[in-house]
């Protein structure tokens, strides 16, 4: 039995990674967790999931930034040396920054752990009753390759998907025109990638256009993704024991 936490930047992660980890990996929604770590305003977003005996719980920190001020908030570094934590991962956007830089920031707000971008790393802390234990850490940065953040994970899946390719394809040709001839402010990646996810949404589930995106997150079949499946492969250490880099 392992719990196990996992924070990500905002809801839209949350719920994407929430429906790919219980559709791909079997992990089941729970109504709370053990840690006890509920929203503590209206900018963050937690789901706790089970499998089998272990637990995890999804965190969403209240957007890009806000890692510090969750982890400080929530006295997640106290968290560590109290509680039965095995593991904590960090997904965070790429965005425009090097894996080096993401993963400095995180680790100046986590204080007795380290963590590393792409690999499994095995920490030895000190518990409260003086004993020692381990607990390991991942940074996943999304995508993998490129500039960007959600946004453009989303469009390389469905860029994957038979059924939803070609309605890709027409969505990014029409934002494309659209910056080249009219509106400025898409030259910016990220808001280019905004606007394709959101026209693709709006025009592929028209009568739930104007609803948020976790009501088109579970109609899409996101296993068939083969970018998405490599993407979140870290995924299937969580509730396993985990094979530490040296």
């Amino acid at each position: 039995m392992m719990t196990e936490l996992m924070l990500v930047e905002g809801v839209s992660d949350v719920q994407l990674i929430s429906y790919f980890l219980q559709s791909v990996y079997g992990w089941k929604h729970e109504n709370s967790n053990r840690l006890g770590i509920t929203p503590l305003d209206e900018h963050e977003h937690i789901e706790s999931l089970s499998k089998e005996d272990n637990e995890l719980v999804l965190c969403g920190v209240g957007g890009n930034g806000k890692f510090a001020h969750f982890v400080e908030e929530h006295r997640v570094n106290d968290m560590i040396v109290e509680r039965d934590i095995a593991s904590i991962m960090v997904v965070t956007d790429r965005d425009e920054e090097k894996d080096a830089k993401i993963a400095r920031n995180i680790n100046n707000s986590l204080e007795i752990i380290s963590i590393r971008a792409g690999q499994w790393i095995k920490n030895s802390i000190v518990d409260s009753f003086g004993q020692t234990k381990y607990i390991g850490t991942y940074l996943l940065v999304i995508p993998a390759n490129e500039k960007g953040a959600l946004e453009r994970v989303i469009i390389n899946a469905l860029g994957d998907i038979p059924e939803e390719a070609e309605i890709t394809q027409e969505v990014i040709r029409f934002i494309d025109n659209l910056k080249e001839n009219f509106l400025e402010e898409l030259k910016q990646i990220n808001k280019a990638n905004k606007a394709t996810v959101g026209t693709f949404f709006s025009v592929r589930y028209p009568k739930n256009a104007m609803r948020s995106f976790g009501t088109f997150v579970s109609k899409i079949d996101w296993s068939k993704s083969d970018s998405l499946r490599e993407l979140f492969r870290p995924f299937e250490h969580l509730g396993t024991e985990k094979i530490y880099a040296l």
